[in-house]
């Protein structure tokens, strides 16, 4: 489990023995679906006898949607396959629209997608931890990637999806049949529609990478503000030559970034481009710079050398907003002094993976809140965790001020409120708005029709406030 909240918290393998433990969220009963037909037996006994259903791959989730009190679990983590073709064709469309692809078991993860992908010389747009599920909540929430800029985002590179629908019936659903159900898939949220077996996406060339590691300690919490009012100045034009990656501030006074930047020519061309942030560096006497380059012939190499091993994880609460282009260049201060400001609690990071491709996609092509087209460059995090002993009043409280924090950035923002719902507040107060948009009646229209049970609920899900 991604995180440990959403399993039974106050009972970790290290608990001692003399401490009560219950089943907290963890399901009652799990079937462990190793073909479709258990998959397809296990939504309609569900049905019938009215269990609350969640349906569960790897757990990496942080609003508890593959997991449930009282709950009766559909686990998928055993429907594997991975299968390439040069010439897919989507059911029932015209053989004109063939093109590379690969169909990927529900249990399938990015790390053995991606090797897979590598031994076939080519690349697949995934997710940036190893061990996240290729088919399920990730890409449903819409899927972002370090390869976002240059080819779009997860649910940008779908085109089909197998999956059982709440009656029990396999369907397929792609740009020619089940258009709706398809559109809903594409950045409606997990957990919602059904249960995914398989989905096909595009493949694209290898793609050379070029990586920079870097950590900057200024020494003082005034200069990683102007530091940090650098970068934020500086993220429109890096981000038009094709960087993205992933920045935090992980001490009081200090902030490492990934950049990743794919088909550059080479390491001196990336370093060119952040000569701004060396120019700074270089003008501020004492600041301390960490730094790693590398050229990798494709992604997947590039991958396994930067991604941190898989490890336990804590509990933890998180919120998230999208900043758009354009608040960087006009709100670079602001954001600069809250991120760093002094007496902060939070821990604030973010994944650049906006605009580039994302943008020239069309907003109304998938159920994806349409923000994400318009101007978002960044998914921006916040974030606390606690230890065993703290109090649950004391936890009440980092929630309550996490889910505050994240609502002060969004006036700052840009983008209306918009937040990517994969690695949002649990508690978001503006959820509707804030994951869909402009879409969300659509696809509560969508979801009444698909599942008028509502077989398939999770908090602040499509439809979970229906009566």
């Amino acid at each position: 489990m991604q995180n440990s909240v959403w399993d039974s918290p106050d009972c970790r393998p290290d608990t001692p023995r003399s401490m009560a433990c219950d089943q907290a969220f963890v399901p009652i009963y799990s079937v462990d679906a190793r073909i479709d037909d258990h998959v397809t037996k296990a939504v309609k006994f569900a049905d019938k006898y009215h269990l609350r259903l969640v349906v569960k791959n790897t757990g990496h989730d942080f609003f508890g949607r593959s997991s449930g009190k009282g709950s009766f679990s559909i686990w998928t983590h055993n429907l594997k396959g991975i299968h390439f073709t040069d010439s897919f064709v989507p059911a029932g469309c015209s053989a004109t629209l063939a093109e590379p692809a690969v169909t990927i078991g529900a249990a399938e993860q990015w790390a053995d997608v991606y090797r897979a992908a590598n031994d076939h010389n080519l690349t697949v747009v995934g997710g940036a931890f190893p061990t996240v599920g290729a088919a399920g909540g990730w890409l449903q929430g819409g899927g972002h990637s370090p390869l976002s800029g240059l080819y779009g985002l997860g649910v940008d590179n779908v085109l089909q999806f197998r999956v059982v629908k709440p009656d029990g019936l396999i369907v397929t659903a792609n740009k020619c049949q089940n258009q709706d159900l398809f559109w809903a898939l594409r950045g409606g949220g997990g957990n919602t529609w059904g249960v995914v077996l398989d989905v096909t996406y595009k493949t694209h060339p290898r793609t050379p990478v070029i990586a920079i590691s870097m950590s900057i300690d200024p020494g003082s919490i005034d200069k990683l503000t102007k530091l940090s009012e650098l970068l934020f100045l500086s993220l429109p034009n890096i981000t038009d030559q094709g960087l993205r990656g992933y920045g935090s501030w992980e001490s009081p006074h200090s902030f490492s970034m990934l950049w990743v930047h794919p088909n550059s020519s080479s390491i001196q061309s990336t370093n060119d481009t952040l000569h701004a942030i060396y120019d700074w560096v270089n003008a501020n006497n004492g600041t301390q710079l960490q730094l790693k380059a590398s050229a990798h012939s494709t992604y997947y190499d590039m991958f396994t050398n930067y991604t941190p091993e898989p490890e336990a994880r804590t509990s933890f609460w998180i919120g998230a907003r999208l900043v758009s282009r354009d608040a960087f260049a006009t709100n670079s201060q602001k954001l600069a002094e809250y991120i760093t400001g002094k007496g902060r609690t939070f821990w604030a990071s973010f994944n650049l993976i906006g605009r580039g491709a994302i943008s020239k996609m069309d907003p109304e092509s998938t159920g994806l809140n349409p923000q994400w087209r318009k101007d978002a460059l960044m998914s921006w995090e916040f974030s606390g965790s606690w230890a065993l002993n703290m109090s649950s009043e004391e936890i009440e409280v980092l929630k309550a001020n996490t889910t505050q924090v994240v609502q002060d950035f969004g006036k700052i923002a840009g983008l209306d409120d918009a937040a990517y719902m994969n690695e949002a507040d649990p508690l978001e107060p503006q959820w509707k708005k804030a994951f869909w948009g402009s879409h969300y009646e659509r696809l509560e229209e969508i979801k009444r029709q698909i599942d008028p049970k509502g077989l398939f609920t999770c908090n602040r899900c499509v439809g979970s406030d229906l009566e």
